[in-house]
């Protein structure tokens, strides 16, 4: 009973928990909470979900190679984690505008290909996935102090922003990282108290 009880408490709290010793629970949170992009993550709970991803896509990789689709998928690590990254533009879904023409939106970058059951499956994952692994890096950042909006380096500077926001995950929680802790955009006012301003002065008469 106090088992179920501490799983129930660690899953659904907000703020940031120690699960050196609980994946389960990590990967619980990881897709009850995917959708909230305020609070914090622990070290412990993104490093876990981190763990069991690269796992799970070891296993993916594993199954492409059996079935031949090295030339169509490969592995890129990022802050984000560790997932399939097409190598070529599958076609998704196809417009036709008129007798000879046509329009098609896709996934992935290189030379166009139409996907096959196994690509879908791999595509569909890292749609489901995608934005809990999101909101998982901006709880992280916030338990750092730092506003989810340093996920634009891995945009705007490559490399150089792999390594600064590996660096930001990586590092020791900080305790203001709990004003996100109130509500979406809570990290944009001030939450720890003002500090004690003395006695109060007598009014002059």
């Amino acid at each position: 009973m106090g088992d179920s009880t501490s799983f129930r408490s660690r899953v659904t709290e907000q703020g940031p928990v120690d699960l050196a010793r609980r994946p389960d629970v990590a990967w619980v949170r990881f897709w009850t909470q995917g959708w909230r992009f305020h609070g914090r993550a622990s070290r412990t709970e993104f490093f876990w979900v981190i763990a069991l991803q690269a796992v799970v896509t070891l296993v993916v990789w594993w199954l492409v190679e059996q079935l031949g689709m090295t030339a169509r998928w490969t592995v890129y690590p990022d802050p984000f984690g560790i997932v399939p990254s097409p190598q070529v533009g599958f076609h998704l879904f196809e417009i036709h505008q008129g007798r000879y023409s046509s329009a098609w939106w896709g996934y992935g970058s290189g030379r166009d290909a139409w996907p096959d059951s196994w690509d879908v499956a791999i595509i569909i994952g890292l749609l489901v996935t995608a934005i809990p692994r999101w909101s998982l890096l901006v709880r992280r950042l916030h338990d750092r102090d730092h506003t989810g909006m340093w996920i634009l380096l891995l945009v705007f500077t490559g490399p150089i922003g792999w390594l600064v926001v590996t660096g930001m995950v990586v590092s020791r929680p900080r305790v203001r990282g709990a004003r996100f802790d109130r509500g979406l955009f809570a990290g944009r006012r001030e939450s720890l108290p003002d500090p004690d301003p003395g006695p109060a002065l007598t009014q002059q008469v």
